[in-house]
């Protein structure tokens, strides 16, 4: 039986693809960046509205003490009333200590889009999960939330993951990367001690979930791996900003699934960082 916080979350992803599918209908396939920046868009907008009203949500840069910027951000969740090196309408150049959570936004995650480089103008081109790591790395903070998020997925994850070198590169840049939506029903986390589930196994991993309704409810339906991805995002963000508001009603808002999503977690793909 679908209790209101589960339909809550269900609804997260209706919205989203209604917009996009939307946006989609009059631009079909002839202008991809500006349905990409919309898309980006979509998630801001939404974040906008549910986030605190002491932490701001924008685009841009951060720059650390040794004057090392970033690769853009797509999204940057940032303290709304510390100072910043610049700002104009949503975009801005931060400091490292105002940063919450950084995200970027793919229409379509395939496996080539999260690991190939490439070499363009004579400069190297950093694939998706490098480009999340060192952005990571520059403001300084694996306590933030580093995300990855996309709409679609071209990926299978039915046995274990087929592509070795997603897996390779997730093993060379783990720790900063902790959340990855590949579409509105698959879901990754990072876990720093181990899945809480495999209490002998306390070696950091990737766990993946299938959060599918056919899956989790035997029928079809949106999935709700939207709606746990923005529910990590604001874990992390009140854990930062105001920890005292992480009761168990909140959880309970957050996380729906009974038994949590670990019912519904793929053991063939997880992860282990060794």
């Amino acid at each position: 039986m679908l209790n209101n916080n589960i339909r809550y979350q269900q609804s997260i992803a209706a919205e989203f693809n209604s917009i996009k599918d939307r946006v989609r209908f009059f631009i079909e396939d002839s202008h991809w960046g500006e349905d990409g920046r919309y898309k980006e868009l979509i998630l801001m907008n939404y974040l906008k509205k549910v986030l605190p009203d002491n932490v701001s949500v924008g685009t841009g840069f951060v720059k650390n003490s040794r004057n090392i910027l970033t690769h853009q951000i797509d999204i940057i969740i940032y303290k709304k009333n510390d100072p910043k090196l610049f700002s104009a309408d949503d975009f801005v150049i931060l400091m490292p200590e105002s940063v919450l959570g950084i995200i970027e936004v793919k229409s379509k995650l395939t496996p080539g889009v999260l690991t190939n480089s490439k070499t363009f103008n004579n400069r190297d081109k950093l694939s998706t999960i490098e480009k999340c790591h060192k952005n990571g790395e520059v403001i300084g903070n694996k306590n933030i939330f580093n995300g990855i998020f996309s709409y679609e997925k071209r990926m299978s994850f039915n046995g274990k993951i087929r592509s070795n070198k997603f897996v390779e590169q997730l093993k060379e840049n783990y720790s900063f990367i902790n959340n990855i939506c590949f579409d509105d029903n698959t879901f990754m986390r990072y876990w720093n001690e181990g899945n809480p589930q495999d209490e002998h196994d306390k070696r950091k991993c990737y766990s993946f979930y299938n959060l599918s309704f056919q899956n989790i409810f035997n029928y079809e339906g949106p999935g709700l791996a939207y709606g746990y991805f923005v529910s990590n995002l604001l874990e992390s963000i009140y854990s930062q900003v105001a920890p005292h508001v992480l009761n168990d009603q909140y959880f309970e808002f957050l996380y729906p699934l009974e038994n949590t999503k670990e019912s519904y977690r793929l053991d063939d793909c997880e992860i282990k960082i060794d």
